[in-house]
């Protein structure tokens, strides 16, 4: 196995002054992360502060809290936000793992079979650039505005994206390593487990990643539209009562659940693919 030079610059192809910060490394990352996320509230409070934004339409950072405390103790409109949110993950799960389930296996059966990948390529290219709350209202009319048309629309929503992106993998796998390890006397559930398998990993761990953030926004979407529980609904419901510290609060707790989110795949991803970066 080859080791390939990592993708960073090297020193010397460096200016001087960003030397000692590739030196630093992630400590310096961290730091001028958190200076951002600073000089962002800061920023935030300067304006309500000085009144630049009335303070109607873009409350303090102290309302948020103050909100974000009241929701907490005494919940919203009989609903809690810790049920709220865990409704909103659920939805996702389900709807999300669903399009893991089935979308990984039929992207590597396309990508390992050609009359497969004919019959349904075009079905997967004409689904994945197509807008998840185009068919919502269809999936009401369907299913009802319980969780089942939710946890359908995000499974549109992921599906396409998983087997393109697993179908892709495998396409991609280099024939000299299954030709090589077929000369080895490998069978085909060995080449497939050994060969194309790890091969193709990356491209799915990636394609998974992409799926999850669109199904993130669509189930937010969804809530907006016919719900009963879960932040996007809290959003619309706080918006008739002109309660902005409130979108504010969900707006900044569904940020929070997509950066986790994203780290728990980047997390999979650097321990699943640990050989991601080197020629395999």
């Amino acid at each position: 196995m080859v080791q390939i030079a990592a993708h960073a610059p090297s020193s010397g192809d460096v200016p001087g002054p960003f030397r000692a910060f590739l030196r630093r490394g992630a400590t310096t990352s961290f730091r001028l992360g958190a200076g951002s996320v600073a000089a962002m509230l800061a920023t935030w409070w300067l304006l309500t502060a000085l009144h630049v934004v009335p303070r109607d339409f873009l409350p303090t950072p102290g309302d948020v809290a103050a909100a974000g405390w009241e929701v907490a103790t005494q919940g919203y409109r009989g609903t809690t936000l810790g049920g709220n949110t865990l409704s909103t993950l659920g939805r996702l799960a389900g709807g999300f793992g669903l399009a893991v389930l089935f979308g990984v296996p039929l992207g590597l059966w396309m990508g390992m079979n050609r009359v497969v990948a004919a019959a349904l390529d075009w079905i997967v290219q004409f689904m994945r650039p197509l807008p998840p709350l185009s068919y919502m209202i269809l999936l009401i009319l369907w299913l009802g505005t319980g969780d089942r048309s939710k946890s359908a629309l995000l499974f549109l929503t992921a599906f396409p994206i998983v087997v393109a992106a697993s179908a892709a993998g495998v396409a991609q796998v280099k024939r000299q390593r299954i030709q090589a390890a077929l000369a080895l006397g490998a069978g085909r559930t060995q080449v497939f487990r050994h060969v194309v398998l790890p091969s193709a990993a990356p491209m799915i761990l990636t394609g998974l990643q992409i799926a999850l953030a669109a199904s993130f926004s669509t189930v937010v979407s969804a809530e907006l539209m016919a719900a009963t529980d879960g932040l996007g609904w809290m959003v619309i419901s706080a918006s008739h009562f002109l309660r902005n510290d409130i979108i504010l609060l969900c707006i900044l707790i569904l940020g929070l659940l997509g950066v986790a989110l994203a780290w728990v795949l980047r997390r999979i991803d650097a321990r699943l693919v640990h050989w991601r970066g080197r020629d395999t």
